[in-house]
Parts: C-alpha cells; structure tokens; sequence
C-alpha cells in the first residue's frame, strides 16, 4: 500500500507521546500540580512543567526527523499545479505535535484523575496520528483527497487551539505571560493551517503573525473580565477562527464581502454567545 509507510509513522510517533503523557499524568497527581502559576518560571510544580516541556520538544523533534512529506510533495507538485512552492520551505512538520503535546501537558496539570488521565492520553493519541496522516494528504495528486485532508486538518488544529487558549486562560496570570503565550501559540496553529496552500512561506508566516498579535491583544482584553478558563478559550477560539478563516481565503483567491460576511458573521454570533453566558 502506497501510504502505509506514513500509516505506521504516524501511530507509532503519536503511540510514543501518548505513553509520555500517561506517566507525566502520573507525575501530576504525585507533585498535586494546579493552575494559578506561570509554568517554569514560578517553583511550585516546576519539575512537571520541565519535564512537560521536554516531552513536547521531544514530540516536535520526532515528528520533524520522521517526516517525508517533502518528497512526497515534490513528487505530486506537477499534479497539483503548484505556482509557488512545491513544500513548505522551511520545516513545518513539528509544528502541531509540539503545540498539542504542551497543550495535553497544560490539561494534565488541572486534570490528572486517572480517568482523565486515560482520556486525555488517548485523545492525544488520536490527535497526533490523525493530523500526521491528514497532514500527508494534504500533498495528494487528488483534488477532492486534499479537500477532505484540509477538512479534517483544520478541525483538529482548532481543537487544539481550543484546548491550548483555554489553558492558558484558566490559570488567570498576568497578560506578559498569558498574552505572549497566545500569541506564539496562535503563530504556530495559524502557520500550521496554511501548510499545503499555494503560497510562499513568507507570506504564510506574515498573516499567522498578524493573527498571533490580535489574539495576543485580545487575551489582554480578556483579562479584565470574569470568565471561566473554558469560556475564555471559547473566546480565544472564535478569534482564532475568525483569523484563520481571512487568512486562508487570502491565500486562496483573496477576501471577498463574502468571506467577511461569513466569518465575521459567525464570529460574531458565536461571540455574543459566549458573552452573554458570562454576564447572565
């Protein structure tokens, strides 16, 4: 089978993470870690937060040694019509595990019964190998393939996202370290999204900057009110949607009224949703 290669990869890696994050949960529960600190750089659970670091950079640097989606994009790049780049020009496949990995870490730290544990284990499990695979269609000779690979790679970097801001939310510290977390947060996921698209990487990496530096203005505005760490992701989230839809319509064709109207539109009911269940 011509995918299989990928297949087994993509289990294997994401099976490795997942038995990291089930002993990290463990770990959790021994050290009694809890939101409220800034991770790392505040002592209480600093041991967990060290080790949930490494074992986020270890994700991000397995999956990057592992991949070979560049050939494999080379490969199709005439089928597809590639104008610009054929792969990403600089490497890009670390970029959701590392995020979702520290984002399981940041869970376990507020979640680490063992039920939890469990499920927060296997869903990072299912996370990481679906987005590796969807990741590899991503470059496939097939239109309609590579569509449903951008649906289903674009649903999981949201969900991500959605985990991430709202942990980083939840632990109600001061903007310099919330904001800036979302910010690089909101940079790689926004980076991430783009993977595939027909443009060049600069221009990639400019519009996921400037999306990173709205959701880190908006965490500063979040700050001031009284929400929950969820519903602060769920605000963080309809942000992040709201970019991340402009910025691949952007790259696609370029804005149009419609695509204001349809994101904008969305964002804004979701928006007035969630603020009325915060003030009610």
């Amino acid at each position: 089978m011509e995918h299989r290669p990928t297949y087994v990869r993509a289990i294997l890696l994401s099976l490795t993470i997942a038995a990291l994050l089930a002993l990290l949960g463990v770990w959790a529960q021994r050290v009694d870690v809890g939101p409220g600190s800034v991770p790392i750089y505040d002592p209480e659970g600093r041991s967990y937060w060290l080790a949930g670091l490494a074992a986020a950079v270890l994700a991000a640097v397995l999956f990057q040694v592992f991949d070979r989606e560049t050939s494999y994009a080379l490969s199709t790049a005439a089928a597809r019509q590639v104008r610009y780049e054929p792969a990403s020009e600089l490497p890009t496949a670390w970029l959701l595990p590392g995020v979702a990995t520290f984002a399981a870490v940041m869970l376990l730290a507020v979640y680490h019964g063992e039920t939890a544990i469990a499920g927060i284990s296997l869903g990072a499990f299912v996370t990481l190998a679906s987005a590796s695979i969807a990741r590899h269609f991503l470059y496939d000779a097939d239109s309609l393939v590579r569509q449903r690979a951008r649906a289903c790679s674009t649903l999981l970097i949201h969900g991500v996202a959605f985990v991430a801001l709202a942990m980083v939310y939840i632990n109600k510290v001061r903007s310099l370290f919330s904001a800036t977390a979302v910010l690089v947060i909101g940079v790689l996921l926004l980076l991430q999204l783009t993977e595939g698209e027909d443009a060049l990487f600069g221009r990639r990496l400019v519009y996921a900057l400037a999306g990173g530096v709205m959701l880190g203005q908006v965490t500063w505005v979040l700050n001031y009110w009284k929400a929950t760490g969820w519903t602060g992701g769920a605000v963080l989230l309809i942000f992040f949607y709201l970019a991340a839809g402009l910025i691949s319509a952007q790259l696609r064709r370029g804005v149009a009224g419609r695509d204001l109207a349809e994101y904008g539109g969305i964002a804004a009911v979701a928006f007035s949703i969630v603020v009325y269940s915060i003030l009610r």
